[in-house]
């Protein structure tokens, strides 16, 4: 427990308690108080405070416990601090129960005492104290004045987590992968790293980068993995040296893999990098060249009709844009034109006129020929809002990807590497992903899909059969092969197992005349589907949030395609 993060947590509760409710009467001293505080008069702060908390105010006993904490306007004095967390403690502040039990794991200003660390954690926890969450799963992951208990470990873990704190978010990761109070699952690892590493966590950076070198819960990419080991020697802190020089090594190593514009890429993705964004590549907007050459000539424009008027824009002249003020404001000094800053309609009128003469002349819009219908495929939302999965096949090339019955849709993402496409279509019912432990070989499963369009049934097709093997041809480990028939359209479809939760995505089947020509035999049901480790992996890498769900309990077949029409959509490509 790193009493550093946790004083500077602290001290921005310090900041906010001057919005915290006060007696009327003392309302003033808080505020006063807290001003000198903030501008750095700690014996003032320290006056006000010590009137309030010894009138009973939670907020000020806090901060007097702080100040005494920190050594600020007083010498540093734990015991003193200890006194007056433990009475704004006991009047329910979470923050000073946090503190408190941080001197007690600590022993600062108490005896060390774990057992009542976690009693004051889980005070402070219970009313949703992210960094008490984090601290009391290490105390139940250790052993430390609790049993140790990974499941519970996990479980505090999850809450803070759920919370934005990054080092829950890595630890919980940790857990996942090594299969500690939960089941071991790559994916869902990678997932909680890629939040944590999201944040500029170097060590959670550091084990995604070998998540992505090994392909273990993503696919391999060793890009991404350079990327990653990268930041975290760029982040680990000076008291970390062996990591750094581990992430250091990590990355060169990556590196005599990659070819040198791979190489080049990846360095540039990681310059690029800023926290709260993903290993993709920071896009420019689109045309910035061109509206730039367009905000130069307009300017020029403007420039030309106020020397002929001799008016320079004053600060009422809201028609211009600051940067475009900065200029026309520089060539008026530097051509000594007298300065009116009173707007007038004649500047108004030149001004549109020179907007208008600037402006670069509409275009026609295109003629393009009427679209037909090329190909059908389908899709299955993952989250309420309409995010829909499918194949990248299915969409690709297409002028008009339509999400039926509802319309026209836009593809927001796709990995051709892996062959899965995010489509953002109607909202509705979405479909949760199996929780914990993969689907196994044998398991059975349920595809849903729209096949032979125009041919079969119109409404949803329904086909049963069963897991054949973990990995697809030559070994492939981001698809499974399963025995239920697939027909064209199937694409993208979902692969749901006994609970209806989803296990794969529709992706292929064996092309029946090459392999009888090739061997002399017909195969029989021999389909593929993309994982859920591997569909999970790229929602993850997008921000799609979606949900799992236990696959303990096992529904009838016709039940779990009667759930899944109400998720499974028909797309159709239209060129």
């Amino acid at each position: 427990m790193s009493k550093r993060t946790i004083r500077l947590a602290a001290a921005a509760v310090l900041s906010i308690l001057m919005a915290l409710a006060a007696p009327p009467a003392t309302a003033q001293t808080f505020k006063d108080a807290m001003a000198a505080y903030e501008r750095g008069d700690y014996a003032a702060a320290l006056a006000g405070f010590r009137i309030l908390a010894a009138q009973g105010d939670a907020p000020a006993q806090f901060n007097l416990g702080l100040m005494y904490d920190n050594g600020q306007g007083v010498p540093q004095d734990y015991t003193e601090a200890a006194k007056w967390y433990r009475r704004a403690a006991a009047q329910g502040d979470a923050p000073a129960q946090f503190n408190l039990g941080v001197m007690y794991g600590n022993g600062e200003g108490v005896p060390q005492d774990y057992a009542e660390a976690a009693k004051w954690y889980r005070r402070a926890a219970a009313q949703g104290h992210a960094s008490a969450r984090f601290n009391l799963g290490l105390m139940y992951g250790k052993g430390e004045g609790v049993p140790q208990d990974y499941m519970e470990a996990a479980k505090w873990y999850r809450r803070a987590a759920a919370q934005g704190d990054a080092p829950a978010q890595f630890n919980l990761g940790v857990m996942y992968g090594n299969g500690e109070g939960v089941p071991q699952d790559y994916a869902e690892a990678a997932k909680w790293y890629r939040r944590a590493a999201a944040q500029g966590h170097a060590f959670a950076q550091n084990n995604l980068g070998v998540m992505y070198e090994d392909g273990k819960g993503v696919p391999r990419d060793h890009v991404r993995a350079h990327v990653w080991f990268n930041l975290a020697a760029a982040r680990f802190p000076a008291a970390e040296k062996d990591r750094r020089a581990k992430a250091i090594r990590n990355r060169d190593r990556v590196a005599r893999l990659l070819s040198p514009e791979a190489l080049a890429r990846a360095q540039r993705l990681a310059r690029e990098w800023k926290p709260g964004a993903g290993a993709g590549p920071a896009s420019p907007p689109p045309a910035a060249e061109n509206r730039n050459a367009d905000e130069r000539r307009r300017i020029v424009a403007i420039q030309l009709a106020l020397v002929r008027l001799g008016y320079q824009p004053g600060p009422a002249d809201g028609v211009l844009g600051q940067k475009t003020r900065a200029a026309i404001r520089a060539f008026q000094a530097s051509v000594g034109l007298p300065v009116d800053g009173r707007p007038s309609d004649r500047l108004k009128r030149a001004l549109a006129l020179a907007e208008a003469k600037a402006a670069p002349a509409p275009k026609p819009a295109p003629v393009r020929p009427a679209l037909a219908r090329a190909s059908t495929g389908s899709g299955f939302r993952v989250s309420a809002d309409g995010r829909v999965l499918t194949n990248a096949h299915v969409v690709r090339g297409c002028a008009e990807v339509r999400v039926l019955p509802a319309g026209p849709a836009t593809v927001v993402a796709r990995d051709e590497a892996a062959d899965l496409a995010l489509i953002n279509g109607p909202p509705g019912a979405a479909a949760a992903f199996r929780q914990g432990r993969g689907v196994r070989s044998g398991a059975p499963v349920v595809v849903v899909g729209y096949p032979l369009r125009g041919v079969l049934a119109a409404g949803a097709n329904v086909s049963t059969g069963s897991v054949a093997a973990l990995a697809g041809i030559r070994g492939d480990r981001r698809k499974i092969q399963i025995t239920a028939p697939v027909q064209p359209g199937n694409s993208g479809g979902p692969v749901l197992d006994a609970a209806g939760n989803a296990v794969g995505v529709v992706v292929s089947r064996l092309d029946a005349l090459r392999m009888a020509r090739a061997t002399g035999r017909v195969p029989q049901n021999v389909n593929f589907a993309v994982s859920a480790a591997a569909a999970r992996a790229f929602l993850d890498s997008e921000g799609v949030p979606y949900e799992t769900a236990s696959s303990n309990r096992a529904r009838a077949p016709e039940d779990v395609a009667a759930a899944a029409k109400a998720f499974t959509v028909l797309i159709e490509c239209w060129k």
